[in-house]
């Protein structure tokens, strides 16, 4: 009798675990579970499993409805697959800068009609991971780039610290946001850690400057024109460019050139190609290689796609 009742009691247990579960396929949830085994993601609960099988189904949706909408773009499931677009959006960090911004040098113009591509002087793509400090990767890329190129050299040898920036920039707010050109102010008068003396931990940290004592400075920074679309490819033949775009709509981006968004700019990003002859831009990102074209996305060119000339500067030496 009493087994009896403590298999009533599990069975009552189960049914009210499988009613909070979401109505989904069998298909979805195998679709979920390559999902998991894949980014080896795992839960603690039964009541989390089911929360992000529902929000798992709810971006399938999606990703089906952004794919009949975007003609030659493919959107597809990837590492950010289980979370609502309020938690994918804490990677979005840029923040206009308020009143009018300053540059302290002139634009160079480099008319030409040639394709560029800087990517490679890259060996990989970093993540900033679930912190708002977008910011950040894109200036130390834009600086990783044009300090060699000042300096005669087409490789980065040398990573620089987006943690630096995160804790001791004071004019931003580390995780919470922040703007490229303070980045680039900031380095004027303090040296650049690089990512062994300073690495980087995804949350707000005090300032640790005394690290790396030594470390390089720009000399100022310049804004390119902004909406000024050719002034930005322009200055894209001098090397990399800290661009601001909005993002809202690529957390599934695969591949393909994108070209519907709107320009509420969210997201700091580095332009670093362009390609006439197929009319796209291409934007090195921070969220790891394995997202978009390696870590990549191609912009439609001539559309000020995503507002990408709408906020881009170059640090300078």
């Amino acid at each position: 009798m009493k087994t009896f009742a403590i298999i009533a009691l599990v069975g009552v247990a189960s049914l009210a675990l499988y009613s909070m579960a979401p109505s989904v396929d069998s298909g979805v949830e195998t679709q979920f579970q390559e999902f998991l085994a894949t980014y080896g993601q795992n839960y603690g609960t039964t009541e989390e499993y089911n929360y992000r099988l529902g929000v798992f189904k709810s971006n399938l949706e999606s990703i089906a409805q952004m794919n009949a909408e975007d003609q030659g773009v493919e959107f597809a499931i990837n590492e950010f697959a289980d979370q609502t677009p309020e938690e994918f959006a804490v990677r979005f960090g840029f923040k206009q800068p308020v009143g009018t911004k300053k540059s302290t040098a002139t634009h160079v113009r480099a008319v030409t009609s040639e394709n560029k591509d800087w990517s490679g002087m890259w060996d990989s793509i970093k993540n900033q991971g679930a912190c708002g400090s977008c910011w950040a990767f894109s200036a130390a890329a834009t600086f990783e780039a044009r300090f060699e190129l000042a300096h005669g050299d087409t490789n980065t040898d040398d990573l620089y610290s987006e943690q630096e920036l995160v804790d001791c920039e004071p004019e931003s707010d580390g995780c919470q946001g922040g703007l490229m050109d303070y980045a680039f102010d900031y380095l004027v008068s303090n040296g650049f850690c690089t990512e062994q003396q300073y690495p980087y931990t995804a949350r707000d940290g005090t300032c640790q400057i005394s690290k790396c004592a030594g470390g390089p400075h720009d000399s100022g920074f310049t804004d390119v024109a902004e909406k000024d679309e050719q002034a930005l490819v322009d200055e894209l033949m001098n090397g990399p460019v800290a661009v601001a775009v909005d993002a809202s709509r690529w957390q599934f981006y695969r591949r393909g050139i994108f070209s519907n968004c709107k320009d509420n700019l969210n997201h700091g990003v580095t332009l670093v190609g362009v390609n006439f002859d197929e009319g796209a831009l291409k934007i090195r990102n921070s969220w790891g290689g394995s997202w978009g074209e390696s870590g990549h996305i191609r912009l439609a060119l001539n559309k000020n796609t995503c507002g990408v000339a709408e906020a881009a500067s170059v640090p300078t030496f």
